[in-house]
């Protein structure tokens, strides 16, 4: 008979009994995020009475001589109760045939578990990062198995996994009870009581924060953060008082800032302003604070680019961060080359260049395409100067062997990073309303062709997710975010790599 793994047990909370499982091989923290999601009661606030006194997050269970059937006192207050789904949660191994292509393409939202929608948003656009799901997939620590940033991983992982077995909400429970549990902040309460809202950005950067130690799959030895999601910034110091050398130095980044000005219109121009800064700082020529200009460049253009609006700065008269309603344009195809340092620009210039000549073909075959779809036979379509899809396949390994070879050899030996400064807009985190520490977020995800339907043309549909709302709406929507009212605004931009 095989050793047990999981033990049944029993939890009372309010005169209500629950069954459990524990895991004796975990810790503490993984029984109380099995309690949390029978009661409600998030584990931070959770009392579980055990032999000897308290149950603690880092308690080894198998210590705690548990037995089948046994019961647990728990005390604590639930929070607020994520609304049952409308029907049942069909999962979609459950589908028939004919349901389940339509269903694989489709995406399920978030529950709002009380003022999360800055982290249901957040988690939306991260879902749409192809090599942070696989390198999710082939992490193997359990939640509650491993502690700190491993375990909100683990149940990263494990929320990315449910999300992909339907297409109904999903409460984020797990993942919410440890994040608040690593990072207090978002477990702030509000003034009228309940949760307080949170910012984003902050969500997205700590998330970020754990997914730096998440290992590459495809790069051993390599994390996936630092290949695919940042960039290297070349920063020059020059003194604005004293003719004296510049300085110059390199550093990561996952981000880059636009900055909103009374004069700002559009995205790049944003993040131009925030590029060049002038600040104090010792001279050894002056032996005193001087002024200087910093001047920054990018030396490092990652696969998926993340940029921040700058809309909530703090102001000291009313002593709140305020939101800056300014509209700003954003691209859905961005070229980041006017960003770049000379030496990158010149090594990313012949692929670029490449990259448009063949695109600009591939669209007018396509328009041929679609002008011989009405011919009766495909005979008449190939006279009428159409390529049939086999030639169309052969035509396209051509191109990309064409483009491959214009790829610098450095850049080549760089996976992950965006070998021709261009970027296709993928993912955006939305802000409604005027004040800074409420409003509403949302989150709008590119709605992907399906990944073997290769002579699929260009997505003109994006996802739009209001937490377990989820809808599909054309891309011109987008041109509609940018600013200018209370409505939805562009907060979180993700660029990816184009590719062809």
């Amino acid at each position: 008979m095989g050793k047990m793994t999981t033990i049944p047990v029993k939890v009372k909370h309010n005169g209500k009994i629950y069954d459990v499982t524990l895991d004796p091989t975990a810790q503490g923290l993984a029984f109380k995020q099995a309690i949390a999601e029978a009661t409600h009661v998030p584990s931070e606030r959770q009392k579980v009475m055990i032999k000897g006194g308290l149950l603690k997050d880092d308690t080894d269970l198998g210590q705690v001589g548990a037995r089948a059937g046994q019961t647990f006192m728990v005390i604590g207050a639930a929070g607020e109760l994520p609304k049952a789904p409308a029907k049942p949660i069909q999962f979609l191994e459950d589908l028939p045939d004919e349901d389940l292509s339509q269903a694989q393409s489709w995406r399920g939202g978030l529950v709002n578990l009380g003022n999360t929608c800055y982290l249901n948003s957040t988690l939306q656009v991260l879902r749409s990062i192809e090599p942070l799901q696989e390198a999710l997939a082939a992490f193997t620590p359990r939640v509650g198995a491993s502690e700190g940033d491993a375990n909100l991983l683990a149940a990263l992982r494990d929320l990315y996994r449910d999300m992909g077995k339907t297409t109904e909400a999903v409460p984020p429970l797990v993942f919410l009870s440890i994040l608040r549990k690593l990072a207090p902040q978002f477990a702030e309460m509000a003034e009228g009581g309940g949760y307080a809202q949170q910012d984003a950005e902050e969500a997205w950067m700590r998330i970020m924060q754990a997914l730096s130690m998440l290992p590459s799959p495809s790069a051993p030895g390599d994390r996936i953060v630092p290949q695919y999601l940042s960039g290297t910034m070349a920063i020059e110091r020059r003194c604005l008082e004293v003719d004296e050398a510049p300085s110059a130095l390199k550093e990561p980044f996952q981000m880059l800032q636009c900055n909103i000005s009374s004069t700002t219109n559009n995205m790049e121009s944003g993040i131009e302003d925030s590029m060049t800064q002038h600040l104090e700082k010792h001279s050894d020529t002056l032996q005193r604070a001087a002024s200087y200009e910093e001047k920054r460049r990018i030396a490092r253009l990652p696969a998926f680019l993340a940029v921040h609006f700058v809309r909530f700065y703090w102001r000291r008269d009313i002593q709140k961060k305020t939101k800056i309603m300014r509209k700003v344009k954003f691209p859905k195809e961005w070229d980041a080359s006017a960003l770049v340092t000379p030496e990158l620009a010149e090594r990313i210039a012949p692929v670029r260049t490449k990259m448009r000549e063949i695109s600009k073909e591939r669209d007018e075959r396509a328009k041929v395409r679609a002008r011989a779809k009405g011919r009766p036979d495909e005979a008449a379509a190939v006279e009428g100067g159409a390529l049939t899809d086999e030639q169309e396949k052969a035509q396209r390994a051509k191109e990309a062997a064409e483009l491959d070879a214009t790829i610098d050899a450095g850049l080549r030996s760089d996976p992950g990073c965006n070998v021709s400064g261009l970027y296709d807009l993928v993912g955006i985190v939305t802000h409604k309303g005027a004040a800074a520490d409420a409003g509403h977020y949302m989150s709008w995800v590119r709605k992907e062709p399906r990944a073997d339907d290769v002579l699929a043309p260009p997505s003109t549909e994006w996802y739009k997710f209001n937490d377990d709302q989820v809808s599909v709406v054309p891309a011109d929507k987008l041109d509609s975010l940018s600013g200018g009212g209370e409505d939805s605004v562009a907060y979180l931009l993700l660029y990816r790599a184009k590719t062809l």
